[in-house]
C-alpha cells in the first residue's frame, strides 16, 4: 500500500487501488511494506523513519488482528526484505524504462536510505521507540 494509491476526501479514507501488485504471503510482510511505504518522513532529501507513524499503524492493525510473538520477531527482517525489494524494482526500472515512457521513474535511492535505517534495528521494539 503506497501513498499514492490511497486516497482522502474530508480527511476521510474514500479508496484504495493498485490491488494487482499486493503480496500474496505473510500478513506482517504487508505491514512491512506498509512501513517503508508510509511511515517514513522526507525531509532534506532524506528518508528518517516516523516511529509516532509505525506505532498508529500497529495500533490501528492490531485493532484487528493480533501480532503473535512469531511475526514481532520478524518485522526486521521483513522490513529489509521489502526495502531490498522496492530497491531492486526501481533500480531496474531506472536502468531498463524507455525515455519516452509514459510513467514516472521513481528514485532507487529512497529505498536504499530506508535499507539502511532498518539495518541499524533489530527488534520488534525498536520500531516503536
Amino acid at each position: 500500500m503506497f501513498i499514492d494509491n490511497i486516497f482522502f476526501k474530508k480527511n476521510k479514507l474514500s479508496g484504495i487501488i493498485d490491488f494487482y501488485f499486493a503480496a500474496n504471503d505473510y500478513f506482517m510482510y504487508e505491514i512491512a511494506i506498509c512501513i517503508n511505504a508510509l511511515c517514513f518522513d522526507h525531509k532534506k532529501r532524506q528518508f528518517q523513519m516516523n516511529h509516532k507513524k509505525i506505532k498508529n499503524l500497529i495500533k490501528g492493525y492490531e485493532s484487528v488482528k493480533k501480532i503473535s510473538i512469531k511475526e514481532k520477531k520478524s518485522i526486521n527482517i521483513l522490513c529489509r526484505g521489502a526495502a531490498l525489494r522496492y530497491l531492486l524494482t526501481r533500480l531496474y526500472d531506472y536502468s531498463n524504462t524507455p525515455k519516452t515512457a509514459l510513467i514516472k521513474i521513481k528514485d532507487p535511492n529512497e529505498y536504499y536510505q530506508k535499507l539502511l535505517s532498518h539495518n541499524n534495528l533489530s527488534s520488534f521494539k525498536d520500531y516503536l521507540n
